[in-house]
């Protein structure tokens, strides 16, 4: 057996290993303390990366979640708004229906005239008043557009069109009211017989558009569920796999640090052991 005082590579040896198991157990306490796998780029540049962009893409998608559930909203005050017209319209119809017999003098025609004139009023109201977050919902002008942006991505946008409705009522009792639907006027008078009959098949053609303009804000309403019932998948999916890179597995995580536990114990003992070999030399000298 050789005998060197001047470098005792066991001694050496022992302590090099025993600085990697106290690396590798520092890395396990810092895991364990913060609960991530990776806590640093020089952990796992590549995983880094990935997990990044993974928050990033789930964060993005949340937002978007609620930028569609406003849209919605949208959908919803517009279609409201539009079931209140349409019970207004079928208010209007039966006074028409009404002014179209000819139990009815001029005089009542006139008394009904402005029934219907205050019942379009609100109508005028409705329209003019019905807004989100300050925004009219109707324009009597160029229709209102919102763009909806659904999705975690640029260009990922929904455009909810929206539509021109108004309506003028007449202060005179026997001049006629009017309600305008995008291009299209429509008339309501009922001072004669004549023209009673005629505003029952108006009515009938405002109530049938504006089930139409209602029917189209309930698509968008039902598309807008259908993108966050996917945005919400999407974005589970996406913390899934963001999880499964960046945070650490507590039972793995755990055996490695009591390994390297019992590494660092033996390993104290075997320095030790290991220093007091050269002494074997006095035995030499004795």
């Amino acid at each position: 057996m050789a005998l060197r005082i001047n470098y005792n590579y066991q001694s050496d040896f022992t302590h090099f290993n025993l600085l990697q198991t106290e690396a590798n157990m520092n890395k396990s306490l810092e895991r364990l303390a913060t609960g991530y796998r990776i806590n640093r780029a020089a952990d796992d540049a590549a995983g880094l990366y990935i997990a990044d962009q993974l928050k990033t893409y789930a964060v993005s998608l949340e937002q978007a979640t609620r930028n569609a559930h406003d849209g919605i909203s949208i959908a919803q005050i517009a279609q409201s708004a539009l079931t209140n017209v349409y019970n207004i319209l079928n208010d209007i119809k039966a006074k028409a229906i009404e002014a179209a017999n000819d139990s009815q003098d001029s005089a009542t025609r006139q008394i009904i005239q402005q029934d219907i004139n205050k019942l379009v009023d609100v109508i005028g109201k409705i329209f003019t008043d019905t807004e989100f977050n300050g925004i009219n919902v109707f324009s009597s002008g160029t229709a209102v557009t919102f763009t909806i942006h659904y999705g975690g991505r640029s260009g990922q946008e929904l455009l909810m069109q929206g539509a021109t409705a108004s309506a003028a009522a007449a202060a005179d009792t026997s001049a006629p009211s009017t309600i305008t639907l995008g291009n299209t006027g429509y008339t309501l008078d009922v001072t004669s017989q004549t023209k009673a009959e005629a505003t029952i098949s108006t009515v009938d053609a405002l109530i049938k558009e504006v089930d139409k303009l209602n029917a189209k804000y309930g698509s968008y309403q039902i598309e807008l569920e259908k993108l966050i019932t996917n945005n919400e998948s999407q974005r589970i999916n996406s913390q899934e796999a963001e999880s499964r890179i960046r945070n650490v597995d507590f039972a793995k995580e755990m055996s490695e640090f009591t390994r390297n536990q019992i590494l660092m114990q033996s390993g104290t003992a075997m320095l030790a052991q290991a220093n007091q070999l050269p002494q074997l030399v006095l035995q030499l000298l004795r």
